[in-house]
């Protein structure tokens, strides 16, 4: 049983591909709160747990809460096994004590734990497999691409405070050299708050296009092909789906230096993947990256093929399986 519940517009495409992908390899059954509790499946794989106790209102909060710890307790007294995927090694937004304790629990209740890279510390004893974060060719192939502008960048995606777009819009609002670059943002906002700081930031400078709100697969691919560079202005950053997504669209891209996005750039090339070093300014090594265009080819994305991922986890699962049997 994968923890999403349904396949939607709105569905991160990296789930879409494993459901689909993995149900080539395993019987896959999407989320429900009914068959997690009562139904019968042999493994649980969950992604990102806090999602679960996520609610527009306090009352609808709090059921959830119980809803999870009835899940819980579920794969505590069975011989159901508990996958999770390590996307982050700790979640990007703070969460409530009483939430916190039951993320500490999805921890200690974890049987295997998939990494996406190998520098990935998990919050718990348990088990790694390594399986890397599948590309997106295959995925966003039928859909139409753009020319790139050459002065053209662009940040794409879900927009959350760690992610730092705010950074980079004031950034390049401030930046007076003569040689000007523009940004268009697509994405929606995690809240008013941060909606409304980056309109102000913006203010009416015509460097900056933003596009604040939700944006589906066909638009994505407009953004990110018409640009000839994805920046990822990341206050901290570990795996990236929108970094392989602008890969897998044969476009290049700047993110953080650190071990992981080190790795990334050794395995697809130093023309693919710019490094953002601590050293020098945002503006500054956008237009060092853009001066080097968008290189011949693509990117060698050899190591991120669905057929072998989907074969990978279920493996994965079968081992779990027999972890949580040896336990029992």
């Amino acid at each position: 049983m994968m923890s999403t519940p349904a396949l939607r517009e709105t569905t991160n495409p990296y789930i879409v591909q494993l459901v689909r992908s993995v149900g080539r390899e395993a019987d896959v059954r999407l989320f429900s709160w009914r068959d997690a509790i009562m139904g019968r499946y042999d493994v649980l794989h969950v992604h990102w747990p806090e999602i679960f106790t996520s609610a527009s209102s306090a009352p609808k909060r709090w059921a959830r809460r119980v809803l999870v710890s009835a899940v819980q307790c579920r794969l505590a007294l069975t011989r159901t096994a508990l996958v999770r995927t390590a996307h982050n090694e700790r979640p990007h937004e703070q969460a409530a004590s009483v939430d916190g304790n039951i993320l500490r629990r999805w921890d200690r209740l974890t049987t295997l734990w998939i990494v996406l890279n190998e520098r990935t510390t998990t919050a718990s004893e348990a088990p790694t497999a390594f399986i890397p974060h599948g590309h997106y060719r295959e995925h966003f192939a039928s859909y139409e691409r753009r020319e790139p502008s050459a002065d053209l960048v662009s940040v794409v995606g879900h927009i959350r405070p760690y992610k730092g777009v705010e950074d980079l819009v004031s950034a390049v609002v401030s930046d007076a050299r003569p040689d000007a670059f523009r940004v268009h943002v697509a994405g929606k906002p995690a809240n008013s708050a941060l909606r409304k700081e980056l309109l102000e930031v913006a203010g009416d400078s015509p460097r900056i296009d933003l596009e604040l709100d939700f944006i589906d697969d066909a638009r994505m691919v407009e953004v990110i092909s018409s640009s000839s560079l994805v920046v990822l202005p990341y206050r901290n950053l570990h795996n990236s789906g929108v970094a392989l997504l602008a890969l897998s669209l044969d476009r290049p891209v700047l993110v953080p230096d650190n071990a992981v996005t080190r790795d990334l750039q050794a395995e697809v090339g130093t023309d693919w993947v710019h490094l953002l070093k601590d050293d020098v300014d945002l503006p500054s090594a956008i237009r060092t990256a853009l001066s080097l265009g968008i290189p011949a080819g693509q990117p060698d994305l050899r190591a991120r093929e669905w057929s072998v991922t989907a074969h990978e986890h279920a493996e994965a699962y079968l081992r779990a399986q027999k972890i949580r049997r040896k336990r029992s």
